[in-house]
């Protein structure tokens, strides 16, 4: 047997079995990670219940750390864990921020896009733009192992191109696919808007 198929086959169940334990640790990571969520949110909540006069840091860092991220204020995490899906609704506000403007209306709130996203032509464009990114340098990252029988006559010189190209272009591959996934993410949160019908009303402490 070819000693090019041998080692590319030898890689390939290597890559299954790592990729399979890794999922495997991030699954049970997940898990514990997702009791320690519920169990802190349970005790914050009613803790804001039996204290509706808490004081303004701790409802902050509160709110803060229910959202995972610091740089969001209290009023917007209320808003978004009253809207349907709330866990949905704010992961989707955290990941799409850079588009999304969180707007007060009286004592109501919606967040909408920021007023350069405001119509759809600069979000498609960007989102076509990095997802087209995303294909060219995943292209570019795999390309020298998939094609290493084209390229190469040395296994060591595929190998050490295969790593290198995978170094350099997988890290821009996954920023692109990121990115275009901040807009998908920005975008359902504002469509999605539609489901909330509660009014709020928040403490103006």
């Amino acid at each position: 047997m070819d000693i090019d198929v041998v080692i590319k086959v030898a890689t390939f169940v290597l890559g299954v079995i790592g990729t399979g334990k890794l999922f495997y640790d991030l699954a049970i990571g997940k898990r514990t990670r997702m009791r320690d969520e519920y169990k802190f949110a349970k005790e914050y909540l009613e803790d804001q219940s039996r204290n509706p006069k808490m004081h303004p840091f701790l409802r902050e860092l509160g709110c803060r750390a229910i959202a995972g991220d610091e740089r969001l204020t209290a009023e917007e995490v209320e808003y978004l864990l009253s809207l349907a899906n709330p866990d949905r609704a704010l992961k989707d506000y955290v990941m799409g921020r850079p588009y999304l403007a969180h707007l007060p209306t009286g004592r109501n709130l919606k967040v909408n896009f920021r007023e350069k996203f405001r119509k759809a032509f600069p979000r498609k464009w960007r989102k076509f733009s990095f997802l087209f990114l995303y294909v060219l340098f995943s292209a570019l990252a795999s390309g020298p192992f998939l094609f290493s029988r084209l390229l190469f006559k040395d296994v060591r010189e595929m190998f050490l191109v295969s790593g290198v190209a995978a170094i350099v272009f997988g890290p821009y591959a996954w920023y692109s696919l990121q990115a275009a996934a901040r807009i998908h993410r920005a975008e359902r949160l504002v469509k999605n808007q539609a489901h909330h019908t509660q009014k709020i009303s928040l403490d103006t402490r």
